[in-house]
């Protein structure tokens, strides 16, 4: 084994590969070579002084082992010490004529200039060196010469008198001038003889030379053009020169939304690209603050199996994102995308995989894993039961993201919680407010945020949510805790052995993390606080308080008390309900890889739910039926006949039930219309989007116009209410259908009737994407989206509430819900568009002088638990059959 190098020769290299120093000394040598003798005697003890220290520099780097040391580097370290020598005034202490041939050695400057472009030269000179360029090159030039030298000797032995030099007929031209002159007309049809009154074999054969030059001319473009190309191949090939960068590995051409997403987040956080913060600057020079760092711009590489890069890396906001071509198990494609030095990356699925796709990604994972040992890695998981497996790959800083299970729990929030997709529009996409963390991880910050407790040690949440909603229009939600202090890896904070604590306002569940940790209702311990959870639009806001809590300012001083809300206001706050999809029959027609999930969650949210599956024998050559009806895990084994028409009814946890109904034939709509007669009212119906239609958005909205021709022909019984969700790739395809359902004319009073357009491919784009960013994200959205835990609920006004009036502030509202242990986020209100119509508008984190009237306000949505304010009857069918609690969909233990 070679012998380990020092590490300041590394670190000499990586700072002179640097591109802000490379065009620093490119415009050192320029100004040098400007003809301004003025200018470069007044810059020269500074050009002096600055190829001094480079030249001490590759010095040092060159002790380096040899094996690492670069071509030519030798080389131009000689340049670099004569190019040093031009810079002595030696014109000052000897004769001109000995000192000029010194004084030229500033020429060597320009060869200076080549080794900033060497790895193109490089390529270059390796690309027009090959073998058949060469013989291209060799044709061409014995082709153009031999018809030169042909056309030479004919005009020679014809004795031809003309101006062949062009120095007029006087002059004698020899055969070297009859070869110049063949070969000029060859070289530029400019050349052409401008008159016919010449000589007849001088109008043939320059007309002859001519048009044959033209073919010369496109078969040297021809070469050229494959020369450019092939350079391009290799610039592609040369590994990408980042580090502490992002990268997506998989089939990145189809993850358009996962990239832009990324490159909005940092976009809409680009304040902290910048060093100079004023503010932050200033507490670091006081003491009472850790030094401002600079959060780089959007760097990431992608790495594909095609060898063309993806057509939206061609957008100016992409300008960052490199492309390299590989697989993601090869060392060296990896090599290419720097993924030694990556900080994150995301393995994405390969759908083209079929069952094999967590193999692959597994492979991948291990690769990655040899030479990158603790970025942070999130690994799309296909199938739930391979979490641990890719846990014990991957090791710490690993997280697997059950998607189907994360999408089947998304669905069922949709259904469970009305309304709630235009608040998950905001908050799971770049263009509102959306959860953010933020740790204290600097030197100092821990014993800081230790000195805001009182004398028992604890602070109450409630002053720190004020605090950060007045001052900084931060929406704080949650805390954590922990024993120690988290340590940056890579320029990122490892959450893993911190403990969440949602909505500190209600006691954490009896037995987890932060319950061992001390945690009580409202009361925050500070010597075990080590970060905040907050809603709000970048993540600038939070990481301002979070340095006021370090400063001793971000808490409302203990004298300082808010006004109590108004009575009225008191009273709406008390008689809001929390509400709830009416689930007592659910229709679902199709299959996706959510909808095992979904049946389950379903079941707990809503006990006895009597749920129907459809579903088809389409998309066997994908999923066979049989492997589909074992997926769901109710008990239907897969050597077991489909249950055709009959159907087979299976039981559920809490008293639920799920109906399964398949179909051989492609109009799966009317069949699932057929089914659903056979029961009562429906009061919410399901079209999963199937991957192996041809267009997966067309297959869905025809189901759902069919099923909506049915509604108006009469052909369903009609309940009070109705919600039609539909999965989309792309809602925008499904939004043409929207102004075909019709409340009315499907029998239902207006706005009883609700259609939800989701599109799960932006949400699960969007949701890795976030977990990347944002530390410990995954774990917040496995507690919300859960049963157990903390989740977002919708509370509408009761009887009482619903005739309350008058003006009211966001903080009144939060101030007011307080004591039910209550955090809203949201708010849904009516109001009237351009158009003089009323519309729904659903306002996340509102600002604070924003002004509501209580008659206008038609819920809100909140953070709490939804055991705490369910129905009597509900919360007695839960305790009849208690549910048994299983992993959340990122492989956390919801027990723990």
């Amino acid at each position: 084994m070679a012998p380990r190098a020092p590490s300041l020769p590394r670190r000499v290299v990586a700072l002179l590969d640097k591109r802000p120093v490379k065009i620093g000394l490119a415009i050192c040598i320029l100004v040098s070579l400007l003809p301004m003798p003025r200018l470069e005697s007044a810059l020269r003890p500074v050009f002096l002084a600055i190829f001094t220290i480079e030249l001490a520099l590759r010095w040092i780097a060159l002790r380096r082992p040899r094996e690492e040391i670069r071509r030519f580097e030798w080389f131009f370290l000689v340049v670099d010490l004569l190019a040093l020598l031009s810079f002595l005034p030696f014109e000052q202490i000897g004769d001109p004529r000995y000192v000029a041939p010194l004084l030229s050695l500033r020429l060597a400057r320009l060869l200076l200039l080549l080794r900033f472009a060497r790895e193109l030269a490089a390529d270059v000179y390796s690309i027009v060196t090959r073998r058949e360029q060469l013989q291209q090159f060799g044709l061409v030039t014995v082709a153009v010469w031999s018809l030169a030298f042909g056309a030479a000797v004919v005009l020679d032995h014809l004795a031809i008198r003309y101006d062949y030099a062009g120095s007029g007929l006087e002059a004698d031209a020899d055969f070297i001038d009859r070869v110049w002159w063949a070969f000029r007309q060859l070289e530029s049809a400019d050349n052409l003889v401008g008159t016919l009154k010449v000589p007849a074999p001088i109008a043939v054969l320059s007309l002859g030379l001519t048009i044959v030059g033209v073919f010369v001319v496109s078969f040297i473009i021809g070469i050229g053009s494959n020369i450019v190309d092939q350079v391009v191949r290799a610039e592609r090939r040369r590994t990408v020169d980042y580090d502490e960068h992002s990268l997506v590995i998989g089939p990145v051409h189809d993850a358009e939304m996962l990239v832009r997403e990324f490159a909005r987040l940092y976009e809409r956080n680009r304040m902290l690209r910048s060093f100079f913060r004023p503010a932050e600057i200033l507490q670091w020079l006081r003491g009472r603050g850790a030094m401002p760092r600079r959060h780089a711009l959007p760097r990431m590489a992608l790495l594909g199996t095609t060898e063309d890069p993806p057509g939206y890396l061609y957008e100016p906001m992409m300008r960052w994102v490199m492309y390299r071509e590989g697989d993601g198990w090869d060392p060296d494609a990896l090599a290419r995308v720097s993924a030694a030095t990556a900080k994150r990356a995301i393995l994405l699925s390969r759908a083209d995989a079929g069952p094999d796709a967590d193999a692959v990604t597994t492979m991948t994972l291990a690769s990655f894993r040899a030479q990158n040992h603790d970025a942070q890695v999130f690994v799309e998981v296909v199938e739930s039961e391979n979490r641990a497996l890719v846990m014990a790959i991957g090791g710490p800083h690993t997280f697997p993201l059950d998607m189907p299970r994360f999408l089947g729990l998304f669905l069922c929030q949709h259904l469970v919680t009305p309304g709630v997709e235009a608040l998950y529009t905001d908050l799971m996409t770049a263009d509102g407010s959306e959860f953010y963390t933020h740790m204290f991880v600097e030197p100092g910050e821990a014993e800081a945020i230790e000195a805001l407790g009182g004398e028992d040690g604890f602070v109450p949440f409630e002053r720190l949510a004020r605090a950060a909603y007045e001052e900084r229009g931060v929406l704080l939600t949650g805390v954590f805790l922990g024993t120690a202090t988290p340590r940056r890896t890579r320029g990122l904070v490892p959450v893993a052995d911190l403990e969440q604590w949602l909505n500190p306002l209600r006691d954490p569940e009896e037995g987890s993390g932060a319950w061992k940790l001390g945690a009580r209702a409202g009361k925050i311990p500070t010597k075990l606080l080590r970060g905040i959870i907050g809603v709000t639009a970048t993540y600038a806001p939070l990481r301002r308080y979070g340095r006021d809590l370090v400063m001793g300012r971000g808490i409302t001083p203990v004298g300082h008390q808010a006004t109590p809300p108004r009575a009225e206001i008191c009273t709406w706050a008390e008689d809001t309900h929390m509400a709830r999809g009416l689930l007592s029959r659910v229709l679902v027609v199709g299959y996706s890889a959510a909808l095992p999930s979904m049946v389950r969650e379903l079941a707990r949210f809503m006990p006895g739910v009597d749920a129907t599956l459809v579903l088809g024998e389409r998309g066997d050559e994908r999923m066979p039926l049989a492997a589909r009806l074992a997926s769901l895990g109710i008990g239907i084994e897969r050597d077991v006949p489909p249950p055709g028409r009959e159907g087979v009814t299976m039981p559920l946890e809490h008293g639920g039930r799920v109906t399964v109904y398949t179909q051989r034939g492609h109009d799966l709509a009317s069949f699932a219309v057929e089914c659903a007669k056979k029961g009562g009212p429906i009061g919410a119906v399901i079209f999963l989007s199937e991957p192996d239609a041809v267009d997966r958005d067309a297959r869905t909205t025809l189901r759902l116009l069919r099923f909506v021709n049915a509604l108006e022909r009469g052909e369903l019984a009609r309940g009070e209410r109705l919600h039609v969700l539909a999965e989309f790739a792309s809602v925008q395809k499904g939004e043409h259908a929207r102004r075909l359902v019709d409340a009315e004319r499907c029998g239902f009073a207006a706005g009883r009737l609700r259609l939800s357009l989701v599109s799960t491919d932006r949400i699960k784009n969007y949701f890795m994407v976030h977990s990347a960013f944002v530390p410990g994200v995954t774990a917040l959205y496995d507690e919300i989206l859960g049963e157990y835990g903390q989740e977002i609920v919708r509370l509408e006004p009761g009887e009482r509430a619903a005739g309350a009036k008058g003006a009211v502030r966001f903080d009144e509202l939060r101030e007011a819900l307080a004591s039910r242990q209550v955090i809203p986020v949201a708010i849904e209100q009516r109001t009237v568009d351009e158009h003089a119509r009323e519309r729904l508008e659903v306002l996340l984190n509102p600002p604070r002088e924003r002004v509501f009237d209580l008659s206008e306000i038609v819920a809100l949505y909140a953070l709490a638990e939804s055991r705490d304010l369910e129905e009597p009857a509900a919360r007695e069918a839960r305790e009849r059959a208690p549910a048994s609690r299983r992993p959340g969909p990122f492989g956390l233990d919801m027990d723990a």
